[in-house]
């Protein structure tokens, strides 16, 4: 008894100590986000000015040239010294967590933060929410150094730092939890999530002081839904936003083709290539600068342009070609917001065809904007329930979780049907080379038993050389591991292990390695 009480109280100590320690990452992570966000605010507000003062004197349009050729000379500097600071930064973060990578915390920081800022806010294609993502893991890598923290303490603040990038980002601390725990940790450890949630509250606490309390992509309050009977048209959605992400995932995955293809007409070095996309951006901003940027103010402005089936259908192709040509560009900046804008456009394009064919009203169509951003985030994440509470805290509206996690729901399945990847994954595996180096240096790490090796004895299990299990958490309990103890579902087992490994210690206890 007097051990269980020592047990007990050891483990209250652990989740205090999380929670300290994300409210510290938290601060830090707030911060720099908030701090990101307006610095792409105002220099995109002064590209946007430039755009529509072009239209009265075409001096203006050289200023855009001269400002677009700084950030690819400028930029493309940085990112040649500092190649994982392009892109959106969410791979390279789960390639940290597991063991595949080891990022230098300061020199990504400061060149994602200036990079992306001039990127996402030149008017390119991009969302801010990958680089948020990636600079509060690298915030929280640089805090956990200051710390001394343990290498297993460590990843767990990296983690907490890209979910207070996400909350901060998005004013969506939920979803920032969720999005670790479901995307990029893939380990629902309870001192992980605890740390990841005083992080992301700390962070989002920030960022709405000085952003405000409205939801960052409100939406009209009162959301109409369908009848009972006629759910099936949720399920219709659900599939063709499954296809659609599909569709976008093979696009996305093989866009440097273009690109290849570009640099034979026109020859510039790998750090450079960015000059094509924008010169094709520059019509664009020129003739429709309400289309440029992520996307935010586009979704903002859906619900009361009331636009045609043919302009949906335009803005959505405009959109979708000039996202895949601004991310292939390799500068820093994500895919997030722009998915989520292909998204509301994709479901508004739905809902006006099903009001056109009498299958709803009027009153139903801006409840059609959210379910498309949701459904074609979650096919293309693979992540339905961060698709789900994220769009309902970016939204500001709870009252339609069930149609929306029918939608979601819907549209994860045809993706994985399909054999779809996870966006993030995939790209991890395009940007690792094949000749990785492995790491001798030992860590520790905390797994989670699943379902399919409950009831199964350690012995059985077919881990790599060099890795030891020293503990075994069962019921609060921590229990010493022999070879004949026997593994619950639920359980939680500290690894000892070579940094290299932990990807696939990680696969074997999750179930996508099978024994023997």
């Amino acid at each position: 008894m007097e051990n269980h009480h020592k047990e007990v109280k050891f483990i209250s100590r652990s989740i205090l100590y999380s929670v300290v320690r994300g409210i510290l990452v938290g601060v830090g992570v707030g911060l720099v986000v908030v701090a990101f966000r307006l610095a792409i605010e105002k220099i995109f507000e002064f590209v946007i000015q430039l755009y529509h003062q072009a239209h009265d004197n075409k001096l203006y349009l050289l200023v855009i040239v001269i400002f677009y050729a700084f950030i690819v000379f400028f930029v493309g500097q940085m990112i040649a010294k500092e190649p994982n600071a392009k892109g959106s930064g969410i791979p390279q973060v789960e390639a940290e967590l597991k063991g595949m990578m080891q990022l230098q915390w300061w020199p990504v920081l400061w060149r994602k933060f200036i990079g992306g800022s001039l990127a996402i806010a030149s008017g390119l294609m991009l969302g801010r929410e990958g680089p948020s993502i990636q600079l509060g893991a690298v915030t929280a890598k640089g805090i956990a150094e200051g710390l001394k923290a343990s290498k297993m303490e460590k990843r767990s603040l990296i983690a907490s730092g890209a979910a207070a990038g996400l909350a901060a980002a998005f004013n969506a601390p939920i979803a920032g939890l969720l999005f670790v725990v479901e995307e990029v940790y893939h380990q629902f450890s309870r001192l992980v999530w605890v740390s990841a949630l005083a992080a992301s509250i700390t962070a989002n606490f920030i960022s709405l002081h000085v952003f405000g309390l409205t939801p960052v992509l409100q939406m009209p309050e009162h959301l109409s839904v369908l009848e009972l009977r006629q759910y099936w048209i949720y399920m219709a959605l659900g599939l063709f936003l499954g296809l659609a992400g599909y569709f976008y995932e093979i696009v996305i995955l093989r866009i440097q083709h273009l690109y290849q293809f570009l640099s034979k007409m026109l020859p510039l070095s790998a750090q450079y290539q960015s000059l094509y996309a924008f010169m094709l951006i520059i019509p664009i901003g020129y003739f429709l600068p309400e289309l440029l940027g992520g996307g935010h103010h586009l979704i903002l402005e859906l619900p009361h342009l009331q636009p045609s089936l043919k302009t949906l259908l335009f803005y959505l192709i405009i959109r979708f070609i000039w996202s895949m040509i601004s991310y292939g560009s390799g500068l820093p900046g994500g895919i997030f917001l722009p998915i989520l804008t292909l998204g509301s456009l994709l479901g508004l394009a739905f809902g006006q065809l099903a009001f056109d064919v009498g299958w709803i009203g009027q009153e139903q169509m801006n409840l059609f904007i959210v379910l498309g951003m949701a459904g074609f985030f979650a096919a293309i994440s693979k992540a339905p329930l961060t698709a789900m509470i994220l769009v309902t805290e970016m939204v500001g509206n709870l009252s339609q979780l069930m149609v929306i996690g029918l939608v979601a729901l819907s549209a994860y399945i045809i993706m994985d049907l399909l054999g779809g990847a996870p966006i993030y994954e995939a790209m991890l595996e395009k940007m690792l080379p094949e000749d990785m180096e492995h790491h001798a240096e030992m860590t520790l790490i905390e797994v989670v038993v699943s379902e399919h090796l409950g009831d199964t004895f350690v012995s059985d299990l077919s881990l790599p050389p060099a890795c030891l299990i020293t503990s075994q958490i069962h019921h609060g309990k921590s229990k010493v591991v022999k070879g004949n103890s026997l593994l619950h579902a639920g359980d939680t087992l500290y690894v000892a292990l070579p940094v290299s490994e932990i990807h696939t210690v990680r696969q074997i206890f999750e179930g996508e390695i099978t024994e023997g």
